[in-house]
């Protein structure tokens, strides 16, 4: 008997999934998911991370390199044939101010004549503040082209975007640079320096003093301290008409929060006019002074301590603080800086937090840190996390020493 082969029957029924395999895939492709994701979140977030730090470094080096650049260029004292101190100098105050003609150095001022608030009626409190002449064009310019301007560094606060309903604030540093030249106005530094050193040096009014006449001025009188001295930006004069005196307007920071500065300008893009505006001295453009961009943002920490280098002291050249270099001249000024002298060193410490820090700073008072509770052993849980959060920079800047 033939019999015929068996075939597999092709309509037989496909076994399928089951309903745990099927689970199983699931939770297995879940959890590569969710693998997958955590390895980008924190490879975005290292990546956000990394480009922050970047940029914070960034804008503590840009700071840097300006104030470096402008203390560069900085005018100190130079000799000249003034008349000699009255008897009332001491041998010491004597081989510093006799015989020299002097512009004021300000770091951290905080007393002075005119302009109510400082240098920098604007700054925030507890932050350093830095104001002096300086000349810009190059390593050696030439003086009769590069006529000496004003320098200067303060921390204000002021908000993050010009956007309207752009709320955010915080602390930033601003330069303030006033150039020289012929024009007469508050945008330019010539009234100023000269109101600071007729001030300071000498008080002619234009006119010669008679002989045996005394000398007015703050140095030619033996005042040395602070006090006698005008702030650096309080007040200017036109150069050809020295009774028109009037009190110089601020520099302010762009972007200024309405309400927290004491008197913002109306408005902060003052009026641009034409090339012939500003080749005219009487022209009033130059009495606007332009906002000041900030240079780093998100400043915790702006501290300048200035040092005097004393060949006397054992022989070694030692550095005097503002305290050692006041006792050493004899003066009151305890900790602030001699207006009259030109450090030979400033030590720059600026300290910067991250974006989600600066976040939690919503309020102007968040942004005015005790830094000596900070870094105390009675620093709270909120305190170190502020610290750790804080990228410090320290710097130190040597001045070269300057007789133009």
């Amino acid at each position: 008997m033939i019999r015929t082969p068996a075939h597999p029957d092709k309509h037989a029924k496909r076994r399928g999934a089951t309903l745990v395999e099927l689970l199983s895939a699931m939770a297995i492709l879940s959890v590569l998911a969710l693998v997958l994701s955590t390895m980008l979140g924190s490879a975005l977030a290292h990546f956000r991370d990394s480009t922050e730090a970047a940029a914070r470094r960034a804008d503590t080096e840009v700071a840097t390199a300006w104030i470096g650049r402008d203390l560069a260029a900085h005018l100190s004292s130079r000799p000249a044939h003034l008349p000699r101190l009255p008897e009332g100098a001491n041998a010491v105050q004597r081989a510093f101010f006799e015989g020299r003609l002097f512009l004021p150095f300000e770091v951290n001022r905080v007393s002075g004549t005119g302009g109510g608030g400082g240098t920098f009626p604007n700054a925030a409190p507890g932050f350093g503040t830095l104001a002096f002449a300086t000349r810009t064009g190059g390593e050696e310019p030439d003086p009769r082209e590069t006529p000496p301007g004003i320098a200067g560094y303060y921390v204000a606060y002021a908000r993050h975007s010009p956007l309207a309903g752009e709320e955010g604030a915080g602390m930033k540093l601003f330069r303030h640079f006033r150039p020289g030249g012929h024009a007469h106005g508050e945008g330019y530094a010539d009234g100023l320096l000269l109101h600071a050193t007729r001030e300071i040096n000498d008080d002619f009014s234009g006119e010669t003093r008679p002989l045996g006449a005394p000398n007015a001025a703050a140095v030619r009188r033996a005042r040395f301290e602070n006090s006698a001295f005008p702030f650096l930006i309080s007040r200017r004069e036109d150069p050809g008409a020295p009774q028109s005196l009037r009190d110089a307007v601020a520099p302010w920071p762009a972007r200024p929060p309405a309400g927290r500065l004491a008197a913002p300008p109306r408005s902060l893009q003052p009026l641009r006019g034409t090339a012939a505006d500003w080749e005219d001295p009487d022209s009033p453009v130059h009495d606007s002074v332009f906002p000041d961009e900030a240079i780093c943002d998100h400043v915790v920490r702006f501290e300048l301590i200035p040092y005097r280098l004393d060949a006397s002291i054992g022989g070694s050249g030692a550095l005097m603080d503002a305290g050692a270099l006041n006792e050493h001249l004899g003066l009151g000024g305890g900790s602030e800086w001699p207006a009259l002298v030109a450090p030979d060193v400033i030590e720059l410490v600026l300290g910067t937090v991250d974006e989600t820090t600066a976040r939690r700073l919503v309020r102007y008072e968040d942004w005015l840190i005790d830094w000596d509770r900070v870094e105390s052993p009675a620093a709270t849980a909120a305190d170190r996390a502020l610290l750790a959060a804080t990228r410090l920079t320290r710097h130190r800047f040597l001045l070269p020493t300057r007789s133009p």
